[in-house]
């Protein structure tokens, strides 16, 4: 466990693979994982639960990631976003900005780079 309580992080992904792999990550360092395929389940799921963290893809059905992570960043308390993608454009990374996004995860990740974000994110929640 990387902090002195459970993270309760959702993943958005509507490719099961990534979201059963992120899943194993996490649980394997013990957070709590809820999970969507789809923005109106991320909203839903989000409304649901106190969000510490959100692993949210772009290319989702229903809302897209940009329009999702708006709204979950609208709370000034709302979680930490980190945009999954598979673009490389430059575009991507100053779009995340606008919308506020904590950070963006390339596609293909590995389980460090998830790691890395996840401890990344403990230290700024201990901090707050």
């Amino acid at each position: 466990m990387f902090y002195e309580q459970k993270l309760s992080v959702l993943v958005v992904d509507d490719d099961s693979d990534v979201v059963e792999f992120m899943t194993h990550v996490l649980r394997a360092a013990d957070c709590d994982v809820c999970s969507a395929t789809d923005g109106e389940q991320a909203l839903q799921q989000a409304e649901a639960n106190k969000l510490d963290i959100v692993f949210l893809d772009i290319n989702i059905p229903e809302q897209d990631g940009w329009l999702v992570c708006s709204k979950l960043k609208m709370p000034l308390d709302g979680p930490r976003i980190v945009l999954i993608t598979g673009r490389t454009d430059s575009d991507t990374d100053r779009f995340a900005g606008f919308v506020h996004a904590d950070e963006v995860l390339k596609k293909p990740f590995s389980e460090e780079d998830v790691l890395r974000i996840l401890k990344k994110t403990c230290s700024t929640v201990s901090n707050d």
